[in-house]
């Protein structure tokens, strides 16, 4: 069984050593993961927008306000219609970015934080899904990965975090074997996450002191210390799961991860 406190222990010590480069890569991994998918929902009732009702209210303040309500209804109507079609386009925009961009450079922040633990990565390394024969895979494999998070959560919440952490490493496979197949990457994260998702909840629990005083500080205390510093140990739990657990059972590795 793993120990939350070496881990911590032990990336801590890393950070010290190579501060910097960790404090820009986790910068950059926030600043794209932060960004998500922009969603709006739009529910317009007959109760919210009863035009009887506004007539019935214009009875009482005179023949002013019906003027000012039927000069001005079609031009605030359009109007809201203009707003909500580009709130939509911007929706838009954010999911192709999300898909496209900011997954794989997720993927490639990952990378550079698992490899800083064998060598000393380029920073490069962060956008080599972009670079790689295996550039689709990881985006369908990251789609994937955040559609069926999102299907489940439907379900009262509780089922979609728990497959958050059941899904937890297919970011880190991906960043090691970017050729891996999406069915490998789900089987192998579930493997891993078998007996460990507690565990890795804990863990994650043990840094909302740091998250708090992000919060307090405006992210300063984030950017310079709690951020990468939480990346790297959750790079280290990979590593950590990928040696102790028997069910890993992925033979092909990708031969130029540490060129």
């Amino acid at each position: 069984m793993w120990s939350r406190v070496e881990l911590k222990e032990d990336s801590k010590t890393l950070l010290r050593l190579n501060y910097w480069p960790f404090v820009l890569v986790a910068f950059i991994h926030m600043a794209v993961s932060g960004g998500g998918v922009l969603r709006e929902t739009f529910n317009f009732t007959q109760d919210d927008y009863d035009f009887y009702d506004i007539e019935e209210y214009l009875d009482h303040i005179g023949a002013f306000g019906h003027r000012l309500f039927h000069s001005w209804g079609p031009f605030a109507f359009r109007l809201l219609s203009t707003m909500m079609a580009a709130m939509l386009c911007i929706a838009f925009v954010f999911l192709i970015l999300n898909i496209f961009v900011f997954h794989p450079l997720e993927v490639g922040c990952k990378r550079y934080m698992v490899m800083a633990r064998e060598v000393k990565p380029q920073f490069g390394e962060m956008v080599f899904a972009f670079s790689s024969r295996c550039y689709l895979n990881i985006v369908k494999t990251t789609f994937l990965m955040g559609l069926f998070t999102y299907l489940w959560s439907l379900l009262f919440v509780i089922p979609g975090i728990v497959k958050a952490y059941e899904y937890r490493m297919i970011p880190y496979l991906l960043a090691e074997y970017p050729d891996m197949a999406p069915s490998e990457a789900f089987r192998i994260s579930k493997e891993m996450m078998m007996g460990n998702k507690w565990e890795a909840f804990v863990l994650d629990i043990s840094f909302i002191g740091w998250n708090l005083l992000t919060v307090i500080t405006v992210g300063i205390t984030g950017i310079f210390y709690a951020w990468p510093y939480q990346m790297l140990t959750d790079a280290a739990l990979y590593l950590t799961l990928k040696k102790t657990n028997p069910a890993f059972g992925y033979e092909k590795p990708d031969i130029n991860f540490y060129l």
